[in-house]
């Protein structure tokens, strides 16, 4: 008997508008699918999942081709993206204990500046209906980051104007266009950070920053000049990217689930288990890369050594198996199954703890200000068609109700 036709392929628009029912499809159907457009498999259960994740001999980030179609600048400033252990263990080390729980607490008042000035900002603008996806989730996390890199507050407006264009330069299908203005962002990004480590002027506040980490880094010899740029450049487009997703995401699963945005209201602490739930519910993450260092079987399919893989998290995050009534939304959730949305194992999101603290300040704050925003009337979510890193690309909001 021939199993049923899969929902929609992964990667076309009608997989990214409704990923849900693919999921579920694979996972009872074929739960190491290949995805033929780019001669991929795609593993969909959680145990499975996990057991990738967990495994640092079988599966490698090194030798993946995902920035085949990026500028060779761009595969220059990213290249230590794609490092294994020890090279990844070293890197890493540096800004560590920078991202723990206690350290991303102590800016906290600073972060909640940044978001009391967004917010004050849409205030003021005296307008009724916003654009919460660009004016708001997107804006937040590139002054934070800003911040924290350590750059000069005049300066933090170069980050805005850059932002859009490092993204579409890591896309995985490019124009010419686009290659070359990533060949060229790539560069200025590069040179400016580059002319901030020789200055010395790394610490603005007299705080320690990233930027001042990488500084001691390299003069003491745990990393080369040449590595600090391409570090710099990850930590802050991992971050902004992470972070204006997942808020824009907490706040669509809350306008669209009244009771569980209630419960926010009425305890601002459970902003924090909204954030949560949605990065399982609605990750910003569907798909973690790897390629298979060595023969792997698995559910009676073999992947030979080279092949490459995505590890489907979301779906993971999906999975019946592991937790009940996974495609709703609930703040009460049972049980302490661990979600994938933040990755696993030696390579888990190293920026996780200051992307829940933006989000959790963020929600409280935007529905403090605003409590009877609601959606546009009509509106349907668009997804980015990125499997690696998926959000809105925009979501207009009525901030005093419907009109």
């Amino acid at each position: 008997m021939n199993k049923p036709e899969i929902p929609a392929p992964i990667l076309s628009p009608q997989f990214f508008a409704n990923t849900t029912p693919v999921y579920a499809w694979l996972r009872e159907h074929d739960p190491v699918h290949k995805i033929e457009m780019i001669n991929t498999w795609f593993v969909s259960r959680h145990a499975d999942a996990v057991n990738i994740l967990d495994d640092n001999e079988n599966f490698s980030v090194e030798g993946m081709p995902v920035s085949q179609a990026w500028a060779p600048e761009v595969q220059s400033i990213m290249r230590t993206l794609f490092m294994d252990d020890p090279d990844h263990a070293r890197l890493r080390g540096v800004v560590d204990d920078f991202f723990k729980p206690s350290a991303v607490k102590k800016r906290e008042a600073k972060v909640q500046q940044i978001i009391d000035d967004a917010i004050a900002e849409i205030a003021e603008s005296g307008d009724r209906t916003i654009d919460l996806q660009k004016q708001f989730a997107y804006t937040v996390p590139i002054d934070v980051l800003s911040m924290i890199l350590g750059l000069p507050k005049n300066d933090f407006e170069l980050f805005h104007a850059w932002a859009p264009r490092l993204n579409s330069a890591l896309m995985p299908f490019q124009t010419e266009e686009q290659r070359a203005d990533g060949a060229k962002i790539a560069i200025e990004v590069r040179d400016y950070l580059l002319d901030l480590l020789r200055s010395g002027q790394v610490s603005p506040d007299g705080d320690e920053t990233v930027m001042s980490l990488l500084v001691d880094a390299v003069n003491n010899g745990t990393m080369t000049e040449d590595e600090l740029a391409p570090q710099a450049v990850q930590l802050y487009i991992g971050g902004h990217e992470t972070t204006l997703h997942l808020i824009g995401l907490t706040l669509h699963a809350l306008l669209t689930h009244p009771e569980e945005k209630a419960k926010v209201m009425a305890d601002p602490s459970r902003a924090i288990k909204a954030a949560e739930e949605t990065v399982r519910w609605d990750g910003v993450s569907h798909g973690i890369g790897r390629r298979v260092v060595n023969d792997y079987s698995l559910h009676g399919v073999t992947m030979k050594a080279n092949d490459m893989l995505f590890v489907g998290n979301a779906s993971a995050n999906r999975d019946p198996e592991v937790f009940e009534n996974p495609d709703a939304f609930d703040l009460d959730r049972k049980g302490r199954a661990a979600h994938l949305g933040f990755g696993r194992g030696l390579r888990y999101c190293l920026g996780q703890n200051l992307a829940k603290l933006e989000t959790r300040l963020a929600v409280v704050s935007f529905f403090e200000a605003f409590p009877d925003a609601a959606l546009v009337d009509g509106f349907v979510p668009e997804y980015g068609q990125n499997l690696m890193m998926r959000g809105h690309t925009t979501m207009p909001v009525n901030l005093y109700g419907e009109a």
